[in-house]
């Protein structure tokens, strides 16, 4: 967030300011990632104060990020939008050897049932059974990765790390090499006008 928030400032973008002593960009990730999990796929959110078109942005911060961060696109949305994630598929590589073991426990879990997983509630302090397998719509394996889909519903999803719990998988060991390679986002109503 700081590095857009940044970005943003010495690209001139006219971004829309909170109230109060310490006025903040209004700037925001629809759905964040956990720490250290890389991703292809970012939808960021910038109010702002004075009409701009969606090309002149996107060039202006272009201009202001690294060389490895790429704008894909830009769209324009009104006032009262949502953006709501709906899916999120993930990649983890893995190594050759283990894809023939690892291909026949994702298809006995696609085939099974529940597998319920143990989650910490922080708040709470107490332990929570999520069954991971109603979220995930889709999982596969081949020579170098394994790939999976999940949903996102009002009521939740499951975290990376119980995906591959549920799969046999430390993700003490594995965590740091997820990547979130795209989602799938319901945005509505949209506005036919840059704001």
């Amino acid at each position: 967030m700081r590095l857009f928030e940044r970005a943003l400032a010495r690209a001139d973008v006219p971004v829309r300011r909170s109230g109060g002593f310490n006025p903040r960009p209004r700037v925001s990730l629809p759905l964040p990632r956990s720490v250290g999990i890389a991703s292809r796929d970012e939808l960021l959110i910038v109010e702002l104060s004075a009409p701009m078109g969606c090309d002149a942005a996107i060039e202006r911060l272009a201009r202001q990020l690294p060389a490895d961060i790429r704008l894909n696109s830009a769209m324009a949305l009104s006032e009262r939008s949502t953006c709501l994630p709906l899916a999120a598929s993930y990649s983890l590589p893995i190594e050759p050897d283990e894809a023939p073991d690892l291909a026949k426990r994702v298809g006995e879990f696609m085939a099974g049932g529940a597998a319920n997983v143990s989650r910490h509630v922080h708040k709470s302090g107490r332990e929570r059974t999520i069954d991971v397998r109603t979220f995930v719509t889709e999982a596969r394996v081949d020579d170098r990765r394994l790939h999976w889909t999940q949903t996102i519903t009002q009521n939740g999803t499951a975290k990376p790390a119980e995906v591959l719990t549920a799969l046999g998988i430390d993700p003490g060991e594995r965590m740091h090499r997820i990547e979130r390679a795209s989602v799938e986002y319901d945005v509505s109503p949209s506005s036919p006008q840059p704001t």
